[in-house]
């Protein structure tokens, strides 16, 4: 019988992603504040005494109760690990090489074993434990590779005469977001058993890397995106020149060159349309054979499976590139590009399709003695035919808009046309062909669609 009087114990909730967030922030925001301010004491002892207190906050915030001897143990390590970083490097390096990375890696190898320790104490898996020891060992490696990259940290062999080199707050701060993200990421998520935490926090550090390689800037975006206004000739686009006056189907509007020649946005659909049927066409066997449920051994396998990702491989506009050289400009060399290019996809995308059609028709056609392509024609062709429509169609959308890329490059079409145009810097007339293009992919697109989901 159950006592109603007795107080009624409500479960926690559970973590959930967006409520390690906060959590996140903050312990990251530990680390790259302490490491700004933390040469202003000694030897790194403020820096780990901020980014230990940003750590055992958030996981206050998270409602991950720790023992006294777990968060002991976390701040005497990240602690050690700021003061070896600040004592063993504390100017600018000499260069940033792998030999320098991976020594200043192991400088946070306290913090990576107190990390992990904690993390285990705290009901993960040893494998996960394993793994948070390895996220902050691999932040500290992609620490001083990433402060180069966003120009914090300037090696002496890359300094101009006269310059003082100095590894000071603002360097340090760049291995605090680092460690921040990826390392105190991972030990919430082990903690919490939510690894999308630590797969988001990567993410969003080798996103800020890799926008830092390419120079990317938002500030700079929105000042140079301005700058549209200033291309000459660009408004309004030249709809009179691009329609023609009713007769914008051929080629006296778009000067193409001779009469004989359709206009080019109708060679634009011929290169697709030839390409795509073409192409769909001779990957239908090479997909059958690239499947590990129809190849009939595993030679033939193989060999289908190397061929298709040889061509995967190359992309549409060096296949472009390869024909116009050996065959000179014009839509046979874009047919055969995109020829290439369609096969490419197809193979790939319908040989996955074949991989999980039901075997059980397969199996049974063969005990009727049936032979082996026999049995995959009446057995695993109609599972997938569907799909192998579908597909089809999908790949004349991309084809449409691949088409237009290469004829900037001479392999027909109506890009050449756009390219021409543009060297003129007739960018009104590019504006209204570009309209067109929007126009007829868009309608090819939205009656793909319909197809589509007819047949799948």
């Amino acid at each position: 019988m159950i006592d109603e009087a007795a107080p009624q114990i409500r479960p926690s909730p559970p973590i959930r992603v967006r409520t390690l967030f906060l959590p996140l922030i903050v312990s990251t925001a530990g680390l790259v504040v302490g490491g700004s301010v933390g040469t202003l004491g000694p030897s790194g002892l403020f820096w780990g005494a901020i980014a230990s207190a940003g750590m055992l906050i958030a996981f206050r915030l998270a409602s991950i109760a720790v023992t006294p001897l777990e968060g002991g143990l976390l701040s005497a390590g990240v602690v050690a690990s700021t003061v070896l970083s600040t004592l063993a490097m504390p100017n600018a390096p000499e260069s940033v090489d792998v030999l320098r990375t991976v020594t200043f890696a192991l400088y946070w190898l306290p913090a990576a074993g107190a990390a992990a320790f904690v993390a285990l104490r705290r009901g993960a898996a040893r494998s996960a434990s394993f793994n948070v020891a390895v996220a902050w060992l691999g932040a500290a490696a992609l620490a001083l590779p990433a402060g180069v990259s966003f120009g914090v940290i300037e090696p002496i062999e890359s300094l101009f005469r006269g310059r003082e080199p100095v590894f000071g707050g603002g360097h340090y701060a760049i291995v605090g977001l680092a460690i921040g993200l990826i390392g105190a990421g991972a030990l919430l998520a082990a903690i919490a058993r939510i690894p999308s935490l630590i797969a988001g926090a990567v993410v969003l550090f080798m996103t800020l890397y890799a926008g830092s390689q390419v120079g990317f800037s938002v500030p700079e975006l929105i000042k140079d995106f301005g700058n549209i206004t200033k291309v000459p000739n660009f408004l309004p686009p030249d709809f009179k020149w691009a329609i023609g006056g009713g007769d914008w189907w051929w080629v006296p509007s778009w000067e193409f060159g001779s009469a004989t020649r359709a206009n080019p946005l109708v060679e634009t659909i011929r290169i697709a349309v030839l390409a795509t049927v073409l192409g769909c066409a001779v990957s239908l066997p090479l997909s059958f054979l690239a499947s590990t449920l129809t190849a009939p051994n595993r030679p033939s396998y193989m060999v289908d499976k190397g061929f298709i990702n040889l061509i995967r491989t190359v992309p549409d506009l060096f296949w472009a590139m390869i024909f116009v050289t050996s065959l000179g400009s014009g839509a046979f060399a874009g047919t055969l590009a995109l020829f290439f290019f369609s096969l490419a996809i197809m193979s790939k995308l319908l040989s996955e399709t074949v991989d999980s059609a039901d075997p059980r028709p397969l199996e049974a056609a063969k005990a009727t003695g049936s032979k082996h392509f026999p049995a995959v024609r009446s057995a695993v062709l109609p599972q997938v035919l569907p799909n192998y429509v579908a597909y089809s169609l999908y790949v004349f959308e991309i084809n449409i808009r691949a088409s237009v890329v290469l004829g900037l490059v001479g392999a027909g079409g109506i890009g050449q046309v756009i390219e021409t145009q543009r060297g003129f810097f007739r960018f009104d007339r590019v504006l209204a062909v570009v309209i067109l293009i929007f126009v007829l992919v868009f309608v090819i697109e939205q009656v793909s669609i319909a197809l589509r989901r007819r047949l799948v």
